[in-house]
């Protein structure tokens, strides 16, 4: 007779962990971006607030490296201390969150600003080279995927971060892909429901991204970490 399993082994008691787990990391993140939050349920959704919306946004790089390390460890790991994770994430190498941080949101900045000028002209000129930046701006969000991903994981020299973020959007082009077809889904689903579903589910979405982008992250480790002592990678708290 198959001898029954010990507590802490069934089923029901995994979902209801991964339940735990997402929920309280759901609640940190939030918090973690009360700031961008409170501009957002507050502001009228107008191009004249964008720089308002650029600095409540500053805060939010540590809070995604978090949530990144955090679900990406409950990946490899199939389990996580969501407290201890993910305030040990946001401040694990925060100096470099911000490094890459604040160039994703400088260039997002500009590109939408050219954006909102060129979709003021009709000139056919200026409808091309927008449909230029609108592809631009989504080639630049799965890299920021990337670079998001690689720096909260490794400890790695930023403009390292910058090489290995490029060359995995190219040779792991599926993964790059798939993260941005989340968002999208997300995107999509947002606008026929309301703009606040991200904000429960973050950590739903977060884990997903990382479970899609855990080939990518095994490959840049046999690949980039096999010898090296310098940039190795965290294994356990």
């Amino acid at each position: 007779m198959e001898e029954k399993k010990e507590f802490g082994q069934g089923i029901l008691y995994i979902i209801t962990n991964y339940i735990y787990w997402l929920l309280l990391t759901n609640i940190y993140f939030v918090v973690t971006n009360s700031l961008f939050i409170f501009f957002f349920m507050t502001l009228k959704p107008s191009f004249s607030n964008i720089l308002l919306y650029f600095l409540a946004l500053l805060p939010t790089g540590p809070a995604i490296a978090a949530m990144c390390y955090s679900m990406e460890k409950l990946v490899r790991t199939k389990e996580i201390s969501p407290t201890r994770d993910f305030f040990y994430g946001y401040k694990k190498n925060i100096k470099d969150t911000f490094s890459v941080w604040l160039p994703i949101l400088v260039v997002y900045f500009i590109l939408f600003v050219d954006l909102q000028y060129l979709r003021q002209s009709t000139s056919d000129t200026s409808q091309i080279i927008s449909i230029v930046i609108f592809i631009l701006t989504l080639l630049w969000t799965m890299l920021s995927l990337n670079i998001l991903t690689i720096n909260a994981r490794y400890k790695f020299r930023i403009r390292d971060v910058w090489k290995l973020s490029v060359y995995y959007s190219f040779t792991k082009f599926k993964q790059t892909f798939g993260n941005f077809l989340i968002l999208f889904i997300v995107a999509f689903v947002t606008t026929v429901t309301t703009d606040f579903l991200i904000v429960f589910t973050s950590s739903i979405i977060a884990y997903l991204m990382m479970l899609n982008m855990k080939e990518m992250l095994a490959d840049l480790e046999l690949k980039f970490l096999k010898t090296s002592t310098e940039n190795s990678i965290e294994k356990s708290i």
